[in-house]
């Protein structure tokens, strides 16, 4: 059975059609999708330690022989990180010659190259295309695509998974809404491929001008809160799926209609959440089994999320995918103070119903002599004052988060506000919600 389910993976992958890989995936037995995902595993650390100048150099430092390693437990504490990418040259990485370049400016720092073949950019889109399959899409659809085009992955990979499905497809790049809301009647598109706040910006224009008829959303690349998702929603009354990856993993799950998580993909990664708390959250790690131009072992993506372990109610585990929750936050954006644990998500919920706040606001948490303070910035419209706006966001923070507002009652932080004039708060390309400024 296990060679069987194999083959078939690897034929699918190459030839079958989009629909029977779909079809046989949800019928593969789980312990044929571990052993799968297991050898693969053991496969590529074979393959890297023989070809990847990095992650020899790490299996010498540590004593590790690679023909005994059988599960990412075997590493012990080799992973590969961000900085890693960003300050290494990609000769490390590279194990042959590569044939595109993608890269990610991430949330700080300069950009991480990733390279790829041909081959492993098609393989990837298979895949897309089957989730995009899961979710409803058929030949007859009209896709137009806006994610960021450039040296962005997403904008390509789903280009190319429409075309694997046998859609319509304009991958535009990130034109300004309006150009798409004076072209949605034209092109009759009725399955739109964003980023949620490019989504939210689009939604305000039909909001005030009309929509069309949609059948599915798509969103990735910004953290899409439940706000953001039922306001667009309400609007276009239409689902909204997200999917989730990125260029260093390439896509690596969607949510299917039940919104209940993400399904990863089993075959082509191996996952792991380390560092986990006393709920089972902790940092994400992906294992790239099935690319070999710039495999990726032990990848610390900086996510922070848990394993789902119930079945979902879409019929997982016929499917035989595990699921991971909607991402909590990032490593690289959580800030330990006097408040807990502290991730963008949090400010999020407590500013979402706030009114008179601009979009492009921040929370900083800054030091003043022994105490933590945590500032919200904020810029303010339609002539609101300072007071009301103080009032809803310490009543939202006491009924959201009790522990939160106690660790305040109690002396552990202060609260601040600080009013800024509109446009006084400069956003990268990801915007930073959440901020740490204390000394080291």
């Amino acid at each position: 059975m296990f060679s069987q389910a194999r083959k078939f993976i690897e034929r699918a992958l190459v030839g079958d059609s989009v629909p029977d890989l779909v079809r046989w995936g949800k019928y593969i037995p789980s312990p044929v999708v571990r052993r799968i995902r297991s050898e693969s595993f053991v496969e590529v650390v074979r393959y890297a330690a023989e070809h990847q100048k990095f992650f020899a150099r790490k299996l010498r430092e540590q004593g590790i022989d690679p023909r005994r390693v059988r599960c990412p437990e075997d590493l012990g504490d080799i992973f590969t990180t961000q900085d890693d990418l960003r300050t290494l040259p990609a000769e490390e990485f590279l194990c042959r010659e590569p044939e595109l370049v993608y890269e990610t400016t991430g949330t700080s720092g300069g950009p991480k190259r990733v390279y790829f073949s041909y081959e492993e950019l098609d393989f990837a889109a298979r895949y897309e295309a089957a989730a995009m399959f899961e979710n409803g899409i058929r030949p007859g659809a009209r896709v137009v695509c806006t994610f960021d085009g450039g040296y962005w992955f997403s904008s390509t990979v789903t280009f190319l998974a429409c075309k694997y499905l046998g859609v319509f497809c304009s991958a535009v790049g990130k034109l300004h809404p309006r150009e798409i809301y004076s072209r949605m009647g034209e092109y009759r598109y009725d399955v739109i491929a964003a980023d949620p706040t490019w989504l939210v910006s689009f939604s305000e224009i039909a909001e005030k001008e009309g929509t069309f008829p949609l059948r599915l959303i798509m969103a990735a690349g910004d953290r899409m809160t439940d706000v953001y998702r039922n306001y667009v929603e309400s609007v276009w009354k239409c689902p909204v799926s997200l999917a989730y990856g990125s260029t260093e993993m390439g896509g690596a799950g969607m949510e299917c209609s039940c919104k209940d998580g993400y399904h990863l993909d089993d075959y082509n990664y191996c996952f792991e959440i380390v560092d986990r708390d006393k709920n089972g959250y902790g940092e994400l790690v992906a294992t790239t089994l099935s690319r070999r131009t710039m495999p990726f072992i032990r990848y610390r993506v900086r996510d922070i999320t848990r394993f789902i372990d119930a079945p979902c109610r879409c019929g997982a585990p016929l499917r035989r995918m595990r699921r991971i929750e909607r991402i909590r936050g990032r490593r690289d954006e959580m800030v330990v103070m006097g408040a807990g644990n502290m991730y963008p998500e949090i400010f999020e919920r407590v500013l979402h119903d706030v009114a008179g706040i601009d979009e492009n606001w921040q929370v900083v948490v800054r030091q003043e002599g022994l105490h933590d303070i945590l500032e919200f910035r904020l810029e303010l419209t339609n002539g609101i004052s300072p007071a009301p706006v103080e009032a809803a966001i310490q009543a939202n923070l006491k009924t959201l988060y009790p522990d939160v507002w106690e660790n305040q009652a109690c002396g552990m932080y202060q609260l601040s506000f600080r009013f800024l004039p509109p446009g006084s708060i400069e956003q990268g390309r990801k915007r930073r919600r959440l901020l740490d400024e204390r000394a080291a």
